[in-house]
C-alpha cells in the first residue's frame, strides 16, 4: 500500500495520495478505541513484541504484574479512556528463572522448571507438585500448582502417573502408568515443566535391563523410588534485559492497528519523545496513517504539529494517589484513542480525580493553551476536566489555518482520510475502469459518505457541487476536489444581558 500527500501526479506505486489544506482540499483515522503505548522499562515478564491489553485481561500472565503496581500505573490510566492497549514491551537479552531439582536418591536431579519468559518476575513463581489420588492399579496422579508470590496462576492434575518403579520376584517391570517419560512433560502460560535428560536415561537404563540386575540389586531396587518430585519448587536466575523499545519503535507504529500512540510513562528527558514526534509527522505525511500522537510536556517543548498533543499536568485522584505528567498523559491518550469525529475533549471529566496537579493559574493557563498543550483544571465542585482540546499547532498559514489546532477538526478531517483510502483500495483500486462512468460511480459513493457525515453533524454545508472526480494526467489516475467543513464543538458562550 501506497500513500501520503503529493504535490505533482508523478507517483509510481498503486494507492492514495491526498492533501489536507486550508482551503479546503481534503484529506485515515484508524479503529477507534486503540491506542499504542511503548513500555517505559523493561517488565520483567511478558513475550517480546507488542502485548495486547484490554480491561478484562489477565494482566499478571501477560505482563508478570497487577493493574494496580506501579509498573503498570500507565496502562491503568490508559484504560480509563482506551478499550485496547496495544503495550510494545522489548528487551535484549535477560535470562529465564529455573529450577533444577528434586534429586533422587542416588543422587540424580529428575526435573527440570523454566519460566516461559525471562526477567525478574520469574523468580516469584513457585511450582508445588503434590500427591492426588492413587488408583486400584497403584498410579498416582500428581496436582501441579504454579504460583506468582501468593496467587495461584494455574493448576493441573497430571492423570495415571506412576513416578516409582517396582520389580518383583519375577524381574517383571509392574504397572508404570506411563510409556515413556515425555508424557511428563507439559507447559502452560508460565512455565515449562520436563523430566531431565539424565533422569530420562537412568529410567531407560532401568527397564531395558531389569532383566539383566543379579538379585542383590533387585532387593536393592525393591520398592525404591527412582523419581522425588513431590514438594514446592522456587525458580531463581532470572535477570531483566535492558530495553529496546526506542529501537523498535518505528517499526511497530507503522505496522500495527491503532487510532493514537502514545509516549506515556516515559521519563520527558528522554529522547524518545522528539523521535516518536518526527516518525508520527512520517507516518501521516508520507506514509498516508492519519494516526495521532500524545506525548508528556510539562518542559514546553514547541512541537507545532497538528498529529501531536502533549501534555502539560497531572491530577490527583480521589483515593489521595498522585497522577504525574507522564502518566497523566497516557489518561488523555486513551480518551483521545476512542473520541470519534463528532467528538470533543474539550471539558471531558476526569471522573476520578479531585484536583489537577500542578494546579495553573489563569495566566499560565492561557499560556499553555497558546502553546498548544493540554491543560487539566480544577472545576468548583471538586472536577477536574480537560481545559481544550487542542494540538500542538501554534504556527498557522493558509494551508495549515487556527481550526488544525482542533483535535475535533483533525479527528473529521483524518476520518474523512481514512474512510476514502479503504474505500478505494477495497472497492475500486484495480476493479473499475477509470472512464467517467467509473468516476461517477465513485462519486456518488463519496457524495453518500459526506451526506451521512453531515447528519451526524460531523461536517455542516455540504452539497454535490463541493466534491469533483476527475481524470488524472496518467490513464490510471484519478483526482478528487473537496470542500468541506468541520463543524467544531461549542466551546466559548458571551452573553449581553440588559436590565430594563
Amino acid at each position: 500500500m501506497a500513500g501520503g500527500t503529493w504535490k505533482a501526479q508523478n507517483k509510481r506505486r498503486p494507492g492514495v495520495y491526498i492533501n489536507v489544506k486550508g482551503n479546503g482540499k481534503p484529506v485515515v483515522n484508524s479503529p477507534l478505541g486503540r491506542l499504542l503505548m511503548f513500555q517505559n522499562k523493561p517488565l520483567g515478564w511478558g513475550k517480546n513484541g507488542v502485548i495486547t491489553l484490554d480491561a478484562s485481561s489477565n494482566f499478571e500472565e501477560l505482563t508478570g504484574h497487577k493493574l494496580s503496581d506501579p509498573e503498570l500505573a500507565p496502562v491503568r490510566e490508559a484504560l480509563k479512556g482506551a478499550e485496547t492497549i496495544l503495550l510494545v514491551n522489548s528487551v535484549n537479552g535477560g535470562t529465564k528463572a529455573k529450577f533444577d531439582g528434586s534429586k533422587s536418591e542416588n543422587g540424580q536431579i529428575d526435573i527440570s522448571i523454566e519460566a516461559k519468559n525471562p526477567g525478574v518476575v520469574g523468580n516469584n513463581i513457585t511450582v508445588d507438585l503434590n500427591q492426588a489420588d492413587t488408583n486400584n492399579n497403584g498410579i498416582t496422579d500428581y496436582v501441579i500448582t504454579t504460583i506468582l508470590g501468593t496467587k495461584i496462576l494455574d493448576q493441573q492434575t497430571i492423570k495415571g502417573v506412576q513416578f516409582r518403579v517396582f520389580l518383583d520376584s519375577k524381574l517383571d517391570v509392574n504397572k508404570l502408568g506411563i510409556n515413556s517419560l515425555n508424557e511428563l512433560e507439559f507447559e502452560n502460560e508460565y512455565v515449562k515443566f520436563k523430566i531431565t535428560d539424565k533422569a530420562k536415561e537412568a529410567f531407560n537404563k532401568l527397564i531395558n535391563g531389569a532383566k539383566e540386575l543379579t538379585p542383590e540389586e533387585r532387593q536393592n531396587l525393591d520398592n525404591a523410588s527412582l523419581f522425588q518430585l513431590s514438594g514446592s519448587n522456587q525458580l531463581t536466575g532470572g535477570t531483566d534485559g535492558t530495553n529496546n523499545v526506542i529501537n523498535v519503535m518505528n517499526e511497530v507504529l507503522e505496522n500495527e492497528y491503532y487510532s493514537v500512540a502514545t509516549t506515556a510513562g516515559w521519563d520527558e528527558s528522554s529522547n524518545i519523545h522528539q523521535l516518536f514526534a518526527e516518525q508520527i509527522k512520517r507516518l501521516r505525511e508520507n506514509i498516508g496513517l492519519k494516526v495521532r500522537g500524545v506525548i508528556p510536556n510539562s518542559t514546553d517543548v514547541a512541537y507545532n504539529y497538528e498529529g501531536i498533543s502533549s501534555v502539560k499536568n497531572g491530577y490527583l485522584l480521589n483515593d489521595g494517589t498522585l497522577i504525574d505528567v507522564p502518566t497523566a498523559t497516557a489518561r488523555f491518550a486513551g480518551m483521545s484513542a476512542s473520541a470519534d469525529a463528532a467528538t470533543a475533549l474539550t471539558y471531558a471529566d476526569i471522573d476520578d480525580a479531585v484536583e489537577a496537579s500542578p494546579r495553573l493559574n489563569n495566566e499560565d493557563t492561557i499560556t499553555a493553551l497558546n502553546n498548544g498543550e493540554i491543560v487539566f483544571t480544577t472545576r468548583p465542585g471538586n472536577r477536574v476536566v480537560i481545559e481544550q482540546d487542542i494540538d500542538t499547532l501554534t504556527s498557522f498559514s493558509g494551508e495549515k489555518p487556527k481550526e488544525f489546532s482542533k483535535n475535533r477538526i483533525m479527528r473529521t478531517l483524518d476520518e474523512i482520510c481514512s474512510n476514502t483510502q479503504q474505500v478505494f483500495e477495497s472497492s475500486f483500486l484495480g476493479k473499475v475502469g477509470n472512464d467517467d462512468a467509473g468516476r461517477n460511480l465513485f462519486k456518488a459513493n463519496r457524495t453518500a459518505y459526506l451526506q451521512g457525515l453531515q447528519a451526524q453533524s460531523i461536517i455542516q454545508n455540504f452539497t454535490p457541487t463541493d466534491l469533483e472526480v476527475l481524470g488524472g494526467e496518467d490513464s490510471d489516475a484519478v483526482v478528487m476536489n473537496l470542500s468541506v467543513q468541520p463543524v467544531d464543538a461549542m466551546e466559548k458562550l458571551y452573553v449581553t444581558i440588559t436590565v430594563r
